[in-house]
């Protein structure tokens, strides 16, 4: 009886075994398995930033939905071409992702000599959220409008300091279309973020800045420390319905300036793994924390997945790749 019991425990013994190395064969990215290690959220830019914090709220709720452990490395440089070009070049087996503007993963590579990826190099899984753009002056600026504010410009005939995140993105494609169109020439002075952005206004060392709308900078809004003359937008913004579009003011078809923030993958990710991040992505955009976070205005609610996705990559990438060319 114990040889018979031995013989069983023994044949459980070789059965478990055979089965642990079978999983520890099995590829990461089965779908079954995902995810069985740790994941790692790369955002091409420094810690506070709006990507780093959006990468972090993501990760935070993807463990929560999925199990697994979900880590922000940041690794910035290069106006975000470095940390895209790691992504870019990393196996596609869901272990490796990105949080980032589509102007990263899209436009940086069209005005940065050498870059070794575009938007091809990715396969988006969900957008996460949407900011459009507005020109903003101090709150005790003479310009109470657009029209003012862009026939001041016009007077000062390329004096006219403009502040803006990088000094070739999309904001800089924007200011620069409206010149191209017909309108007033302006100074851009680049600074690294939004938020140094506005704190160049607030401290009236720029005559305004053109910036992604966020949280903070609505505060900044709400409290009348800052004036949204003009927004980038196709249409005016829900949440600051008095602003006019440079539409309306006579700048059609400028360059897309909205900061659409998206969870990408390098191009070849497995499919049912590609699925179970964007279903989980999703939970978390109806999630009420990622709101409080990130702010209600910004989250997308209109199932933002691969297919959607896709086509806003193309888009942006054709009107970007126009505008640079010009």
């Amino acid at each position: 009886m114990l040889m018979a019991g031995m013989s069983r425990i023994t044949a459980l013994l070789v059965a478990a075994g055979l089965a642990t190395v079978g999983c520890a064969e099995m590829p990461k990215s089965t779908a079954g398995y995902y995810p069985s290690g740790t994941v790692r959220i790369i955002t091409p830019f420094a810690a506070g930033g709006i990507s780093d914090t959006t990468a972090r709220v993501a990760a935070k709720c993807m463990e929560d939905e999925l199990g697994g452990t979900f880590i922000v490395e940041n690794q910035d440089g290069g106006g975000g071409a470095i940390g895209m070009t790691r992504v870019a070049n990393a196996e596609p087996d869901g272990y490796t992702l990105s949080v980032v503007s589509l102007s990263t993963a899209a436009l940086v590579p069209l005005v940065t000599d050498g870059a070794q990826y575009d938007g091809s190099s990715f396969d988006p899984i969900s957008g996460i959220t949407l900011a459009p753009s507005v020109l903003v002056v101090k709150g005790d600026s003479p310009y109470r409008n657009g029209e003012e504010v862009l026939e001041a410009a016009q007077r000062k005939d390329g004096t006219f300091s403009v502040a803006m995140p990088g000094s070739m993105g999309i904001f800089a494609l924007a200011i620069n279309g409206v010149t191209e169109a017909g309108g007033p020439r302006f100074t851009n002075v680049p600074f690294v973020s939004n938020d140094q952005s506005a704190a160049a206004v607030l401290g009236g060392n720029v005559d305004s800045a053109y910036l992604s709308t966020s949280p903070t900078l609505l505060k900044q809004i709400e409290s009348g420390n800052l004036r949204a003359l003009v927004t980038g937008a196709d249409e005016r913004i829900e949440f600051l319905p008095e602003v006019p579009t440079f539409t309306e003011l006579g700048y059609g078809d400028l360059p897309d300036s909205t900061v659409n923030v998206t969870l990408l993958s390098p191009a070849g990710i497995d499919g049912e793994v590609k699925t179970t991040l964007a279903q989980a992505m999703g939970s978390c955009l109806k999630d009420p924390t990622t709101a409080d976070v990130l702010g209600e205005e910004f989250v997308r609610d209109d199932d933002p997945g691969p297919e959607t996705i896709r086509a806003e990559i193309n888009s942006a990438e054709t009107q970007w790749r126009e505008a640079v060319q010009k």
